[in-house]
């Protein structure tokens, strides 16, 4: 049954109206997803800026709103913009059908982006597993990372263990390992995020359908992107004012000093090789160290470049704070075609999720959430457990809310915003682990 529709001029917006439809396509916008409620007054400012008008769902919306305002009905119910998103998927398959041979076979016979591969235990069961392995990789990584800084050489055997029980738990449940790099303690910010920036390849890698060998690959590789700095002296690395010129440049010789490093190992992989090279490559040239662009970055430094940037934006860095996972997707999208290719930007976020299991958020009641679980259909309305009432004090008896569900109180509550990992001292490992 279709849903209802209104066309509505990009002036008579309102806060609690829900955005179905766009009068253009939705990668040309900053907008991360078709469907979206407005939750403030900056982001009617920026759809006036893309669009004249828009399309509300009339059942989505809060209805004290749509009382209030005069709409239109649309003209159809399926625009341009929908057309255009609709043609996306096919891209992602057709780019991985000539890049990576076996890794997919025909645009006909694959299944979309993240339907190849299907959990087999629930996240809870998984949950057990992948905190043994998670646990047992962050201290094999950081010896093995100081073993290096100290002169020694890399251990890939090791390393190739390390990445196939994370491809083996990653392929039973995506979920649980990241929400283990959602909760885990910075002791060591190289090594987590080495592990990190692995396990997001990872969960990149099983929704575009690579299969076990070149998760493996990719696995390893994101493991392996940052190995260069245990050469660059750590008083740089951990610098929090801005960087001289010089400074710069010495520690863009990471990339160098890591690809000496694996060709003195012997026998990696070339995927891995690619992947360390070309990960701080940008898909408008102006990356480094080579100023590729476009398709020729490999596919594999692609995904390196994205899940590496998103792992350090949503951790603390000397220079700057840790960004919530929202506000890391949004800028990750106003980078599209910039330094990152549109179609594994979109991609990225339909593997990765907006507001994932572990993630803070605030509503618009001034509530403040942590998130249970994320709805495949509609990521922008999760499920989660309130934890702080309006005034930020602790509830005694946190209350399990279902944004996604039509009835009752949640049709007028949403997402106000993202909150930064440890926002209000809150631990979501209490409410997971």
């Amino acid at each position: 049954m279709s849903r209802p529709l209104r066309k509505i001029d990009v002036d008579g917006l309102r806060v609690g109206m829900y955005v179905s439809q766009l009068d253009r396509p939705w990668i040309e916008t900053p907008f991360l997803f078709q469907g979206f409620f407005i939750r403030n007054d900056h982001e009617i400012e920026e759809l006036r800026r893309y669009c004249d008008f828009v399309e509300i769902d009339i059942e989505e919306s809060d209805p004290r709103i749509i009382d209030t305002v005069t709409l239109s009905r649309a003209p159809s119910a399926r625009s341009g913009a929908e057309k255009s998103t609709r043609k996306r998927p096919g891209l992602i398959r057709a780019l991985l059908g000539r890049l990576l041979p076996g890794a997919a076979r025909s645009v006909v016979e694959q299944p979309r982006a993240g339907e190849y591969y299907q959990d087999s235990v629930s996240t809870a069961d998984e949950l057990v597993v992948a905190r043994s392995i998670h646990t047992g990789a962050i201290d094999r990584l950081m010896h093995i990372l100081e073993h290096i800084r100290n002169g020694g050489s890399v251990s890939m055997p090791e390393l190739q263990v390390i990445t196939g029980e994370l491809v083996d738990s990653v392929l039973r449940n995506s979920t649980a390992m990241a929400l283990l790099m959602r909760m885990q303690q910075k002791d060591d910010y190289t090594s987590a995020h080495s592990l990190e920036t692995s396990v997001w390849a990872l969960v990149f890698g099983r929704h575009l359908g690579l299969d076990k060998e070149a998760l493996r690959a990719v696995g390893l590789g994101g493991m392996l992107l940052e190995v260069g700095k245990t050469k660059i002296p750590i008083q740089l690395l951990n610098k929090k004012g801005a960087l001289t010129d010089v400074e710069r440049a010495y520690l863009k010789t990471h990339v160098d000093i890591a690809l000496e490093i694996l060709r003195e190992t012997g026998g990696v992989d070339s995927r891995v090789m690619d992947m360390v090279a070309t990960h701080h490559e940008r898909f408008d040239g102006s990356g480094y160290p080579k100023g590729w662009k476009g398709n020729q970055i490999p596919v594999f430094g692609r995904i390196g470049g994205i899940t590496d940037s998103y792992a350090a934006m949503t951790n603390d860095r000397p220079y700057a704070r840790a960004k919530s996972s929202y506000d890391a997707m949004r800028e990750l999208k106003s980078l599209s075609d910039k330094h990152f290719q549109a179609e594994m930007v979109e991609q990225f976020i339909q593997a990765i999720g907006i507001f994932p299991a572990g993630t803070l958020v605030e509503l618009n009641t001034g509530e403040v959430g942590v998130v249970l679980k994320e709805h495949q259909s509609d990521r922008l309305r999760p499920e989660l457990a309130i934890i702080l009432g309006p005034d930020k004090q602790p509830l005694q008896d946190f209350e399990v809310i279902d944004l996604q569900k039509p009835e009752g109180p949640t049709r007028t509550v949403w997402i106000e915003r993202g909150l930064e990992p440890g926002a209000y001292d809150i631990d979501p490992r209490d409410y997971f682990l």
